[in-house]
C-alpha cells in the first residue's frame, strides 16, 4: 500500500505514540479517537481519572491500540513535568485546553490572563522543551496544536482569547525553524463554531451580553458561515490525524482554519 493510500488506514500511524492535551472531552478526545483509529497508541491527559479511564477504555477496546491515562492539571508545573518524563518517547504532541474566561475586556482580571497564559501558553512551552529533544534525536515529531480561529480573527467577549492564542503561531513559527530540518513539524489547527461544550458556552455568554435568545443568536452566528451549520469534533479532529502523517511533512508552521467557510 503507498503512502497516500495508507494515509488514514488503520497502520497509518502504527508504532507511533500520540500525547494528547485534555482528552477527556471534546475536541481532545476526538483528537485521540482519530489517531487511535489510525493505529497510533495514545497518552491520555487530562484532569479527571474516571473520565480518562473510560475513554481509555472505548479507544483500547475498539482500535485494539494501547492507552495510558495521566490524570494532571496542566497549570501544574511539576506533575506536567512528571508526565513528560514517563513519555519522553512521544512522537505526536497534540497540545489542547479549555477556553479561557468569557466577558467584555474591562471585566477580565489580572488573575484570569495569569491563569490562562499558564494553561494556553506556558503548558505548551514546557512540554514542547521538553519532547523535542527526544523528537530530534528520532528524526521525526509532529506537534499539532489545537487553538481557535481567534487567532486570526478576534471574537467578542473573548479578549483572553484573541491575545493569547495568538502567541500560540510564534511558537510553531520558532519549532518549525530550529527544528525543521530534524523531521519535526509544528502547525496549529483553528476551528471556528464547533459543537462542543465550549461552544455552548460562548453561546450562552453572548446571548446573555446581547439580551436575545439563545436560539436567534445561534442562527446570526451561522449566517456568516458557508457550510450554513456547526461543525463536529471529529471534522476537526480528522485535520489533525492529518497533520501527523508522514505525508504532511511539508506542512509547517501553519494555521489551518476549520470553520466551515466563515466570511467573517
Amino acid at each position: 500500500m503507498s503512502k497516500i493510500e495508507n494515509m488514514f488506514s488503520g497502520s497509518a500511524l502504527k508504532d507511533r505514540k500520540a500525547l494528547v492535551f485534555g482528552a477527556s472531552r471534546g475536541l481532545g478526545r476526538a483528537a485521540a479517537e482519530q489517531l487511535a483509529a489510525m493505529g497510533a497508541d495514545v497518552v491520555l491527559l487530562a484532569r479527571s481519572a474516571e473520565r480518562l479511564r473510560l475513554v481509555a477504555d472505548e479507544l483500547r477496546e475498539k482500535y485494539r491500540i494501547a492507552t495510558t491515562i495521566e490524570a494532571a492539571d496542566l497549570l501544574d508545573e511539576a506533575a506536567l513535568a512528571a508526565v513528560l518524563g514517563r513519555h519522553a518517547d512521544t512522537d505526536l504532541l497534540i497540545t489542547n485546553c479549555g477556553g479561557p474566561p468569557i466577558g467584555p475586556y474591562l471585566q477580565t482580571s489580572l488573575e484570569d490572563w495569569d491563569a490562562a497564559y499558564r494553561q494556553i501558553v506556558r503548558a505548551v512551552v514546557q512540554a514542547t522543551q521538553a519532547l523535542l529533544p527526544h523528537m530530534a534525536g528520532r528524526h521525526f515529531g509532529r506537534v499539532v496544536m489545537i487553538a481557535s480561529r481567534t487567532v486570526q480573527h478576534p471574537l467578542p467577549l473573548m479578549a483572553i482569547s484573541n491575545s493569547l492564542r495568538k502567541a500560540l503561531l510564534g511558537i510553531a513559527e520558532t519549532i518549525a525553524d530550529e527544528f525543521g530540518e530534524k523531521g519535526i513539524t509544528a502547525n496549529l489547527v483553528c476551528p471556528g463554531l464547533t459543537r462542543t461544550e465550549r461552544m455552548q458556552e460562548v453561546l450562552s455568554a453572548r446571548a446573555r451580553n446581547a439580551g436575545k435568545p439563545e436560539d436567534e443568536l445561534l442562527g446570526e452566528m451561522l449566517r456568516p458561515i458557508a457550510a450554513g451549520r456547526v461543525g463536529r469534533p471529529e471534522e476537526i479532529a480528522a485535520v489533525v490525524g492529518f497533520l501527523c502523517t508522514d505525508m504532511a511533512g511539508y506542512i509547517q508552521a501553519q494555521c489551518l482554519l476549520v470553520d466551515g467557510g466563515r466570511k467573517l
